[in-house]
């Protein structure tokens, strides 16, 4: 293999090598239900030199790696703003950090029982600690826990540990230089001092200049001149902190955290991407291209092992971290299934220890790397397993009802009774969690009630007809009542009491179709079509108004909705993200 690309061909060919063999593996992935990453890997195995020998390691193939890990880390830190830190504060503080140190010390021993120096094993040990953010968010969308406490802390949690991979790979970095001791210490001082106040400039920048800047591109409505500037602000800022001595990570990160909090996050996330995409799946085929198939042929046992306690290890001291910090049982069981897979962090980890220190072997390194895809690969199916154990257990532990978000009311008196979580209901709670207004949620539907609790809402057993019911679990005048799952019958049979005992209380219901939201406003309740996504945003959105909650603040909560369940498109052309901003 040259050491230098001599020509334009010696660039080229890697490049469309890899292009083609990740599109087979993307479609492959896809028909197989598998995670892509899982694809990407394999496919690097097969076509790198020891297997079928079709492409080698090259500067080419690293560099298009590291651009790969600059645009993810670009696009978490477009996910990361001051309002999600702040909203995330508890998790931030308490499950995050106790998930993390849990389930990362295992490994952290195992590997200096192992021979592993300290620096080194605490680096891998903290990378077997953290998740995948792709395969975790991919989970979550397709089973709609975006928006449910389970989700949210989940999503809190995968954000902590995407800022801690940041510092992990400065880390991993400085040991490449041979660091250890006091030595080690000064240069991970010098990195934080240059990494605070590169976090102060990059929020600096978010607030008074990425707006300006990118409402002027828009509004030359040249589609190009955006695309343009929206990559030179990813590879200037990752130059500039490698320029600095810091990981070219960290400053695509900080670029994704300094536009997350514009107007025009949707559209740059929209115009970057296809490269993140591209370029990531070429990372991962570049960690296959350094694995050794003679070794895994041999070895398979072992890495079916290692793989089957990665996830149990993470499970048992997930669920410790959980209960530490006040879940519920089946919210823990849920929640420590969800997060038990490696990270891809894990791998960018290995490939900078083992190919700038060496202190990795080749070997263990392929076994590493093979267990984590294994890991990612059966993801989806343990998180499925998790899910269906949280709901047995939610049923034998129906009195544990306690949210894992619970968020103590500032009056306790006159809540909001929420009857059925249905994903209408659920949504009505959530806005009603996130204004910190006082609400009992009910359900009698059995298998939706412990679907409920096992997703982390306080749910109790009650039935909307038993109207005796409403008065001891809210008083003698209830804040408002809202109707989740509506039969027309119960409702109007329960009108005349219901406005002879609760006057003055506001009734809503959410419906699928026009005939009911009339019968049901004869009823004089206020009744809402579902017609957007999420379901129920109508009635949400009208339960805040009715509470006193500001329109700008409901405006602003619909919009962070939309954001969790993924049905908010940016306009197509960027001009139009100004005019509606200013209209």
């Amino acid at each position: 293999m040259a050491d230098a690309v001599s020509t334009p061909v010696d660039a080229l060919i890697p490049a469309m090598t890899l292009l083609a063999a990740g599109g087979a593996a993307a479609l492959v992935s896809k028909a197989l239900k598998l995670s892509p990453i899982v694809g990407y890997l394999a496919v690097g195995i097969l076509i790198g030199p020891h297997a079928f020998g079709l492409i080698d390691e090259s500067p080419t193939t690293h560099l298009l790696a590291e651009l790969g890990v600059v645009f993810l880390l670009f696009d978490i830190g477009l996910h990361v703003s001051l309002r999600e830190l702040r909203e995330s504060g508890r998790d931030l503080v308490g499950l995050a950090p106790a998930h993390l140190v849990l389930t990362s010390f295992p490994f952290t021993i195992a590997l200096m029982m192992f021979g592993l120096d300290w620096p080194i094993a605490l680096a891998l040990g903290l990378s077997f600690g953290l998740s995948s953010t792709a395969v975790v968010s991919r989970v979550m969308a397709e089973r709609g826990l975006g928006s449910c406490p389970l989700g949210r802390s989940s999503t809190h949690v995968l954000i902590f540990q995407d800022i801690v991979a940041i510092f992990l790979l400065i880390f991993a970095n400085s040991l490449t230089n041979g660091g250890a001791g006091m030595a080690l210490a000064l240069d991970l001082a010098i990195a934080a001092g240059y990494a605070i106040v590169a976090f102060v400039i990059a929020f600096a920048a978010g607030h008074f200049l990425m707006g300006p800047i990118f409402r002027g591109l828009a509004q030359t409505r040249n589609h190009e001149a955006f695309t343009a500037v929206t990559l030179l602000l990813v590879l200037g800022a990752a130059s500039a902190t490698a320029q600095i001595g810091l990981s070219l990570t960290l400053g695509a990160f900080l670029a994704g955290l300094a536009v997350s909090g514009t107007a025009f996050r949707h559209q740059i996330q929209m115009e970057t991407g296809p490269f993140r995409g591209l370029l990531l799946s070429f990372f991962f085929m570049s960690v296959g291209l350094s694995v050794d198939l003679g070794v895994l042929a041999t070895r398979w046992p072992l890495v079916i092992a290692i793989a089957a306690a990665i996830l149990l290890i993470k499970t048992v001291f997930g669920f410790v971290a959980a209960r530490l910090n006040k879940w519920s049982n089946p919210g823990s069981v849920q929640l420590t299934f969800l997060l038990a897979q490696g990270s891809e962090f894990t791998l960018v980890v290995l490939s900078i220890l083992t190919a700038s220190t060496g202190a990795v072997p080749d070997e263990i390194a392929t076994i590493a790397v093979a267990a984590i895809a294994l890991s990612l690969a059966v993801a989806p199916f343990w998180a499925a397993a998790g899910m269906r154990l949280s709901r047995k257990v939610a049923s034998v532990f129906k009195g544990q009802t306690r949210p894992v978000n619970e968020i103590t009311p500032t009056a306790p008196d006159r809540p909001v009774i929420i009857f059925g979580m249905t994903p209408a209901g659920r949504l009505a709670a959530d806005a009603l969690a996130d204004f910190s207004i006082p609400h009992v949620c009910l359900d009698a539907e059995p298998d939706r009630f412990v679907s409920a609790i096992a997703d982390g809402y306080k749910v109790s057993f009650g039935n909307a007809a038993n109207l005796r019911l409403v008065e001891a679990v809210a008083g003698p005048n209830p804040r408002a009542v809202v109707i989740g799952a509506p039969r027309y019958e119960t409702s109007r049979d329960l009108t005349p009491a219901a406005q002879r005992e609760f006057p003055e209380t506001p009734r809503f219901v959410a419906v699928d179709n026009e005939a009911d939201r009339q019968r049901f406003s004869a009823l004089g309740m206020r009744a809402w079509l579902s017609m957007g996504q999420p379901t129920g945003i109508e009635m949400a959105t009208d339960v805040l108004r009715k509470m006193g909650v500001d329109e700008q603040k409901v405006a602003e909560w619909m919009s962070r909705e939309a954001d969790r369940f993924d049905v908010d498109s940016p306009p197509e052309p960027a001009a139009e993200t100004v005019e509606t901003e200013a209209a």
